[in-house]
């Protein structure tokens, strides 16, 4: 038993949750499928897991950069709180559940690809690859399905690897939907994001009157605006700023803390302009990696699962939207500072620091839909929206994640908010009456 849990234990975090091995396998099998010559079958396997190396250098140069400075404003603000970061959650969510989280994870995804293959409607075959927030899911069941209902051992891992299988099943054919007119039909969102694509949408909707000739990629800023149609110069502008003023806030004894030797304020100059680097570089892993693993899937679409699509991660959207990607990230920072001073003001028993991942990822995300369907203002409503929403949620879900509650950390994300919070509170209620 020892070796078949270590052979588990290998396959699940040194294979499928390194998301660059992950997907090259998924792009061998394609196309070894499609009996693709041995030189493209390489080509198209280092080319997605660079493209996925680069993409995920872009990411962290991303979080290395703000995260930093968050927390030292979330230090000043001299209140117990909570930090949505999924990466620091899922760690103290293993912690104390690894074995059952495993189980779910891999349970869960069987179940759903067998989903997929059954289903009937040809929108509907999507295959969740994010391996990565899969786990997340995972660690998010596990503890809040226990906390709420005391299930433990077998019935935990069952209850939650069905409940994680039927979002990753269904919830991919809302940005299908919503995006095929804009984006096409090889790909869908497989994120924690599903929902927050109809918000983006819906807020887009508000100013569809307009939406084409106010469209963020297409519209003429007078005099030097014209630099925020480019996402690297409009963040090299923005970002300096922002990480300035939040440094005058926490002030220079603070900050001197993380910038050493070098001037504090140079330092959060240089920190910005690491934040514009990032997302350059996580762009252009992005169009790396769609280009060869989209090719690929097709074996794996005609052969294994017919007419099934890949549900990727959130950044594969931001090329096609760079400006209206912005334009949200923009709308998202307001909302996460309101929500915050909010749960301070008001003496909220759970003070919610305002997130990097769904500043970034969620905002951006919805900020692509939101501009298409209704331009740069859709996208800027969009992200504050869709923030706002996702900071809230937090006060509610915190207090239902078991042994993570108190630990100032928690899982981010739109969905969590937006669709998760809804489900344990009529799981909860239901177990009430029962």
């Amino acid at each position: 038993m020892d070796i078949l849990a270590s052979i588990g234990n290998f396959i699940i975090f040194q294979v499928l949750d390194q998301a660059p091995i992950f997907l090259g396998i998924i792009t061998l099998v394609g196309l070894l499928l499609q009996k693709t010559p041995a030189s493209e079958v390489f080509e198209g396997v280092i080319k997605t897991i660079v493209g996925m190396l680069i993409l995920n250098a872009g990411a962290d140069l991303i979080s290395n950069t703000i995260t930093p400075v968050m927390q030292l404003l979330n230090n000043v603000v001299g209140v117990n709180g909570v930090m949505p970061m999924n990466e620091a959650a899922f760690a103290v969510g293993m912690s104390t559940m690894s074995e059952t989280v495993v189980s779910i994870f891999v349970l869960g995804f069987i179940i759903h690809l067998a989903m997929v293959f059954l289903m009937p409607k040809k929108d509907m075959k999507n295959v969740y690859l994010t391996a990565h927030m899969m786990l997340y899911l995972a660690v998010f069941l596990a503890l809040s399905i226990n906390c709420i209902l005391g299930l433990q051992g077998m019935p935990l891992i069952v209850t939650c690897a069905i409940l994680a299988a039927l979002y990753w099943t269904f919830t991919p054919e809302i940005p299908r939907a919503l995006g095929k007119k804009y984006f096409g039909e090889d790909f869908t969102l497989g994120h924690a994001a599903q929902f927050g694509t109809l918000i983006g949408a819906l807020c887009g909707k508000l100013f569809s009157k307009h939406a084409e000739e106010e469209d963020a990629e297409n519209i003429k800023l007078p005099g030097g605006l014209y630099l925020f149609q480019d996402v690297t110069l409009a963040l090299s502008l923005i970002m300096p700023i922002l990480f300035v003023i939040i440094g005058l806030v926490v002030g220079q004894d603070q900050v001197e803390t993380l910038s050493g030797s070098q001037n504090w304020v140079v330092f959060l100059i240089m920190e910005g302009l690491k934040f514009a680097a990032g997302v350059s570089v996580m762009l252009s892993g992005v169009r790396m990696f769609l280009n060869s693993i989209i090719p690929a899937f097709k074996g794996i679409s005609e052969k294994l699962i017919p007419n099934s699509v890949p549900a990727l991660d959130c950044p594969v959207f931001y090329p096609f939207s760079p400006s209206g990607a912005m334009f949200g990230f923009l709308g998202s920072i307001p909302a996460g500072i309101i929500v915050c001073l909010l749960t301070v003001a008001l003496s909220s028993s759970v003070v919610v620091f305002p997130s990097p991942i769904i500043l970034f990822f969620d905002g951006c995300t919805v900020g692509v839909f939101g501009n298409k369907y209704g331009g740069w203002k859709g996208a800027l409503l969009a992200g504050f929206v869709s923030s706002f929403i996702a900071h809230l949620g937090i006060i509610a879900l915190y207090p239902m994640m078991g042994s993570m509650f108190g630990t100032g950390l928690m899982l981010s994300n739109i969905d969590y908010a937006v669709f998760w919070l809804p489900v344990l509170f009529v799981i909860k209620l239901i177990a009430g009456i029962a």
